[in-house]
């Protein structure tokens, strides 16, 4: 029993260490430089399909999922303990927002500056980016899931943070869909 026991612990701590092995984050920015996306050489990500694809709002079973998932994610993020970092950010919907992509700065888990796609300042936090840290778009992701028709979301296949949201808040409804993509999350010191 104990071999037994042994065996299934070095299998465990072999696949562990594989995992850790095929997560890369990009060095540090320096000013004036580009963003750099973390990389990863894992499995790709997971994506939950949206329900409209069958003309159907989502069912009670694909909310609890959904909302199952978000929170053994939120829960896997945090114990991760990446507080500071940046992330790249864009966001689009049926209103006149710009969907280009902006870098947000989080420290200590909340936004503390926007700033453009070569690490220079954007000006003051605002919407339609500021909301959307990690956390930020968890608890996005709850709230869809309990009252939008259509939810779809990937995660990233290394941290497990939210990469992709896209959504119709209600179907036959004009103007009211939306999508927010998070990539590139590179924790900071």
């Amino acid at each position: 029993m104990a071999n037994i026991f042994s065996l299934r612990f070095l299998a465990l701590a072999c696949v562990c260490g594989a995992s850790a092995l095929a997560c890369h984050h990009a060095p540090p920015e320096r000013a004036g430089v580009e963003f750099q996306p973390q990389s990863c050489t894992s499995a790709r990500d997971t994506v939950r399909p949206p329900a409209h694809a069958t003309g159907n709002a989502l069912s009670a079973a694909q909310r609890d999922t959904l909302l199952a998932e978000a929170r053994t994610r939120r829960v896997a993020w945090r114990a991760r303990a990446i507080t500071d970092y940046r992330i790249r950010v864009a966001v689009g919907c049926f209103c006149p927002w710009p969907s280009d992509p902006r870098v947000l700065e989080v420290r200590g888990g909340k936004a503390v500056a926007l700033l453009d796609t070569l690490g220079r300042p954007e000006g003051k936090l605002r919407e339609p980016w500021a909301p959307n840290t990690v956390d930020g778009m968890f608890d996005f992701i709850e709230q869809s899931a309990r009252s939008a028709d259509v939810l779809a979301v990937r995660y990233d296949p290394c941290l497990g943070y939210p990469t992709e949201i896209r959504g119709d808040q209600q179907l036959g409804q004009v103007d009211d869909w939306f999508w927010v993509k998070a990539t590139g999350l590179t924790p900071r010191r």
